[in-house]
């Protein structure tokens, strides 16, 4: 979310592309006729019929006719997205693309849900749920505020707008140690260390060379960088934390040949990367270090990362093959560095050989960066 995209959101009325709420949701510890809410506005959005993301902005004011009026909410008052994405996607007949995100607009906290146009419609509950019915249709209709049930035609016409043979896929984020998805917002500590500068890192002195520079030990190779090895070396592994990306067809029909994109421009503040350095030794067999540098070349197996980067920006490619309704694929492990604390959205794409057009989704890394400083001295030490 830009400045410039909320403050034309302000300038818009109620309809079925966008609501305003004063109040937060009642959510964390609510009962489930209050949470009931929430479920019924974002299944009315989903439901409803729309060209383009539905938002609703929680800490505004609707003003009809002019710029709506921003209050704000308390940051305490924020939702987790992992858990508004669980509670209700556990209940409903399809998932239901939808994000929550936390903004700041002139020093105020606001809250964002964002519903993803093109939703795999109609979606209902599996189970009666607070004041909600089990396979009630929820749409919103026009600038009225309170969704209702869709009439059975309505529902049959809801079956008709998609193509049947269009993928449908879900992006999320994904636990890095084992294959449990954790939804579009991960939580990540960096440390941002400032190293040494290179010219003033000494050189490794060679153990085995003899005061005379001959060299007593032929079979084992002296890496005279050791040190600014290392400085580089623990520059990136305190920075860095690994993430993971899972893929999953939420649709009815195989999707073929996908691909997933994510662009990071270079002015984001992000630093994604799939190849972190090893920790050096101070010395090794001879040749060693050259046999480790020949790649194999190998197939690319689904789930694999590639990361290519330019002068502007970093893109990060995942190909998942063909993915039958209901599969997930498990990305490899990549590398995200973050120098500043704050919420960076990363901006993606999904192809597929049966997608129209890429599916455009967006995640969101949240980082919390601790400023240290490692000396000569430290380093040399170690």
């Amino acid at each position: 979310m830009t400045k410039e995209l909320f403050e034309s959101l302000l300038y818009e009325e109620e309809g079925t592309t966008i609501d305003f709420k004063k109040e937060q949701y009642r959510f964390v510890k609510a009962s489930d006729e209050e949470k009931s809410e929430l479920l019924k506005d974002i299944l009315g959005f989903a439901n409803a019929w729309r060209r383009s993301n539905t938002y609703i902005l929680i800490g505004v004011e609707e003003v009809r006719g002019g710029k709506s009026h921003v209050i704000g909410i308390d940051a305490s008052d924020h939702l987790d997205d992992h858990s508004l994405q669980q509670f209700v996607n556990n209940l409903v007949n399809t998932p239901v693309r939808f994000q929550y995100r936390a903004f700041t607009y002139e020093g105020k906290h606001v809250g964002i849900f964002v519903i993803d146009d093109g939703q795999q419609r109609p979606i209902h509950l599996k189970k009666n749920y607070g004041k909600l019915k089990k396979d009630e249709v929820y749409v919103r209709y026009g600038s009225s505020t309170e969704p209702r049930p869709a009439t059975p035609s309505e529902i049959a016409q809801m079956g008709k707008d998609k193509p049947r043979d269009r993928a449908e896929l879900l992006v999320e984020f994904a636990e890095v140690d084992r294959d449990d998805a954790i939804g579009v917002r991960v939580h990540i500590k960096c440390e941002l260390c400032s190293v040494p500068e290179r010219k003033a890192i000494p050189k490794l002195r060679d153990p085995h060379e003899h005061p005379l520079g001959i060299r007593t030990d032929y079979l084992r190779q002296h890496n005279t960088n050791y040190y600014h090895e290392l400085a580089e070396y623990e520059f990136m592994t305190r920075l860095c934390r690994p993430v993971r990306l899972t893929v999953k067809n939420v649709g009815v029909v195989a999707a073929n040949n996908v691909r997933v994109e994510l662009v990071v421009p270079k002015d984001l503040g992000l630093l994604p990367t799939d190849d972190m350095p090893e920790k050096p030794a101070k010395e090794e067999m001879a040749g060693a270090r050259a046999i480790r540098g020949i790649r194999s070349v190998h197939r690319r197996d689904p789930g694999e990362v590639d990361i290519d980067r330019n002068d502007d920006r970093y893109r990060i490619e995942i190909d998942c093959k063909d993915l039958q309704p209901g599969r997930r694929i498990w990305s490899d492990r990549f590398y995200i560095g973050v120098g500043q604390s704050g919420d960076y959205p990363l901006q993606g794409h999904v192809f597929a050989d049966n997608l129209p057009t890429p599916q455009h989704f967006t995640l969101t890394v949240t980082a919390e960066v601790a400023h240290t400083t490692l000396t000569v001295e430290e380093l040399c030490s170690k």
